[in-house]
């Protein structure tokens, strides 16, 4: 199954030892096995792939090797206060609802209780987040309530790849339309899963836009990505967010390296800026 990046980070047959960085406290230290990815130790430990190449400070290609001794990132323990929802939880940790509620197995249900311990999954945006003063949505209260989930779901997300946005949202000259942003970045550099979702499409048939992955998310909501040099994922394959799905490229009808990115609901195209971290 592919799922990361080249040679879906397969670990070679040769020893190395390896500085680890020691900032991060709640950690443990595993041994990478012949045969080992960063996916395949990603998925067998219960971490996020972004988490292990955060924790052992890994630098493209990400090569692991036999008997190399690496960090694994134990998830952050929070206690639930009164009034915090999942919402709020999640927005503050800057990660998915739903990764909340898979590691702690709250399979029919995402209310949570005062006292509650809710693992936190760890992600390079979050190392050192503690969210000890969670905003807290007002009880009682439908519409503050109802605004609360909507805006914490909405900052959920996070960027595809970092650059200097070079056209963005909405009309261009000459009556054009960008229905989402392009984002110059270095060739070859990895594009991330902005959310946790499901390939629904990964291929070129669509000539302007190059190599193109679409990722159905569970909020109904659908981001795309074109222009890429290299896909790593496969249509029907789940991913996680932060996980690296495609390289950077120029594929399609642009001359320059760079990402289109878009976000889309069932209505249409909405502003990509309007939901990523400012």
């Amino acid at each position: 199954m592919t799922a990361c990046t080249s040679s879906d980070y397969l670990a070679p047959v040769v020893n190395k030892n390896y500085n680890i960085d020691k900032s991060i406290t709640s950690t443990r230290i595993i041994t990478v096995y012949e045969g080992d990815s960063l996916y395949s130790i990603s998925k067998r430990e219960g971490v996020s792939i972004r988490s292990i190449i955060k924790a052992n400070k890994l630098e493209p290609p990400f090569t692991l090797y036999k008997g190399e001794k690496i960090i694994i990132a134990e998830p952050k323990v929070h206690i639930v206060k009164k009034g915090h929802t999942l919402y709020d939880i999640a927005n503050c940790f800057n990660v998915s609802i739903l990764d909340i509620m898979k590691m702690n197995q709250l399979l029919k249900s995402d209310k949570i209780y005062e006292g509650d311990k809710l693992f936190i999954p760890i992600t390079p945006n979050n190392v050192k987040a503690k969210c000890s003063n969670i905003k807290k949505t007002i009880a009682n209260n439908n519409l503050n309530k109802s605004k609360e989930v909507i805006n914490s779901s909405k900052y959920s997300y996070m960027w595809p790849v970092k650059g200097k946005i070079i056209s963005k949202f909405g009309l261009l000259a000459k009556g054009l339309r960008n229905d989402g942003i392009n984002i110059s970045a270095d060739k070859g550099k990895p594009v991330l899963a902005v959310e946790s979702g499901k390939i629904v499409y990964a291929g070129n048939e669509i000539q302007a836009f190059g190599n193109l992955i679409l990722i159905k998310h569970y909020n109904n909501k659908t981001s795309a990505y074109a222009h890429l040099e290299k896909i790593n994922v496969k249509k029907g394959e789940s991913v996680n967010k932060g996980q690296i799905i495609a390289l950077v490229g120029n594929s399609g009808k642009v001359s320059t390296p760079q990402l289109h990115f878009e976000i889309r609901d069932k209505d249409g195209p909405l502003d990509p800026l309007k939901y990523l971290p400012q």
